[in-house]
């Protein structure tokens, strides 16, 4: 008996109570939550700051960062980064293709300029190159700097006005009946089919989802029969691309300009055939403005537009101004430069009330048709200075410049976009040659979405 009452003193029965201290040691570490980082202490002196050794070397320390922080931190970062901390963890990936902060990042982000531009329509290899830059608040800045951010091969552009579309983050361009559609900050791109060669991209802001929109009734159908209804193909996006494809029917009418997506709508000009007393065989056209929205997907109205505002028909420019949809009109001096242009603004959609300003610019600017030199505008930058840009390369490694017209003082200045097709070395290593189609967008968002 004594020995077993010595035995029972010197260990502990499994029947007993542990106490509350050897509680605390056999606690196993909990998981780490989202916002919870490791860090390694390879000096164990630094562990209590008094030069202690108590603890072991090696050890960790649990830094909690809010979520907040976090979140702060990573929309600092440029797409590029972003992308490759995917690869990080399984936490960092979740929270960084998460909506909500995909959304927090696209509001957090300052806008910049993109320019893209495409070898010879009849040179080879075809590639697209997207070049981007910033530009600061209130810049009067004789230069700025691109950087090539991605180049998409086996795509060129035509000879015509707008050669891509800046739609909420994304770009949009189009070969014959191929769409292209990429994002400059992740430098993703996707390629789909279409059944016409008129497509359009729109972003409904509401249900947070891009769709194209295909006009599938040609300009021959209408030469047979002016009546006759437009068949239109929705094309719903979504990630790996297309989701789904639905059509509807809307009143005869044959688009002329490219599409311009704003707030959850794509307006272009178009000619509308309107039928002439007595004369029910030969109806006659008038210019509108076609609205189609894109939530709903149906064409919403045929907007009453003054014949002056689209009298340059494929040649017209549509911007958004003050987040309006405008046109930039330029009154020629024969048929090679304008030195003065007007301002045509929708003020009011549902009464299709415009608005005109008269400009006069202090040195000329080259418009000429067809494949010359023409000077077209985009948009406005975020002081709200109109910029006119090139829609062709100037040369064989020339200087790639821009022109920036503030509608309040009057003054406009030359900028020159440094990087864009400017060196010999850069003509020589892609082989570009002859006549390059060139676009320029003065605002285009950042964002990280993904289709």
């Amino acid at each position: 008996m004594m020995e077993r009452k010595g035995h029972e003193k010197g260990s502990r029965s499994i029947l007993e109570p542990i106490p509350l201290d050897l509680k605390k040691k056999k606690k196993t570490r909990s998981r780490l939550t989202h916002h919870q980082k490791d860090v390694f202490c390879g000096d164990e002196s630094r562990d209590n700051g008094v030069g202690s050794d108590k603890s072991p070397p090696g050890k960790k320390l649990h830094v909690i960062l809010p979520f907040d922080m976090e979140v702060e931190t990573l929309t600092r970062l440029p797409g590029k980064s972003l992308m490759k901390f995917l690869c990080v963890s399984k936490t960092w990936s979740s929270l960084i293709r998460s909506q909500r902060f995909v959304a927090s990042y696209y509001a957090a982000k300052p806008s910049r300029f993109v320019a893209a531009f495409t070898n010879s329509v009849f040179g080879e290899p075809k590639r697209l190159f997207i070049l981007s830059g910033e530009e600061t608040c209130c810049s009067s800045s004789s230069s700025l700097v691109a950087k090539l951010d991605m180049t998409i091969p086996l795509v060129t552009l035509p000879f015509n006005v707008y050669k891509y579309f800046s739609v909420h983050g994304f770009m949009a361009c189009k070969d014959g009946t191929t769409f292209i559609i990429c994002n400059p900050s992740t430098r993703q791109f996707i390629t789909f089919p279409c059944k016409a060669t008129s497509t359009r991209l729109g972003y409904d802001p509401v249900g947070d989802q891009f769709k194209a929109l295909t006009l599938l009734t040609s300009r021959y159908d209408h030469m047979h029969n002016p009546s006759l209804m437009c068949t239109h193909e929705v094309i719903r996006l979504g990630r790996g691309g297309v989701v789904s494809r639905s059509r509807f029917t809307s009143p005869p009418y044959r688009p002329f300009t490219a599409g311009l997506s704003i707030n959850g709508f794509i307006y272009c000009g178009a000619s509308v055939p309107v039928p002439v007393p007595n004369q029910e065989d030969t109806p006659s056209t008038r210019v509108f403005v076609v609205c189609f929205d894109v939530r709903k997907e149906r064409i919403l109205s045929f907007i009453t537009t003054p014949k002056e505002v689209l009298v340059w028909k494929g040649f017209t420019s549509l911007i958004e101004y003050k987040g309006k949809l405008a046109v930039v009109v330029p009154n020629c001096l024969g048929c090679a430069s304008f030195d003065r242009f007007d301002l045509w603004i929708l003020e009011d959609v549902t009464k299709h009330e415009w608005s005109r300003q008269s400009f006069e610019l202090p040195l000329p600017l080259p418009f000429t048709l067809g494949m010359g030199k023409r000077m077209i505008s985009q948009g406005t930058n975020k002081a709200g200075e109109i910029v006119f840009s090139p829609a062709i390369l100037p040369g064989r490694a020339q200087p790639f410049y821009v022109f920036y017209f503030n509608p309040v003082t009057n003054n406009m200045r030359r900028v020159r976009i440094h990087g864009v097709a400017d060196t010999e070395e850069f003509w020589s290593r892609y082989g570009l040659t002859g006549t390059c189609c060139a676009s320029f967008s003065p605002q285009h968002a950042d964002s990280i979405a993904l289709l």
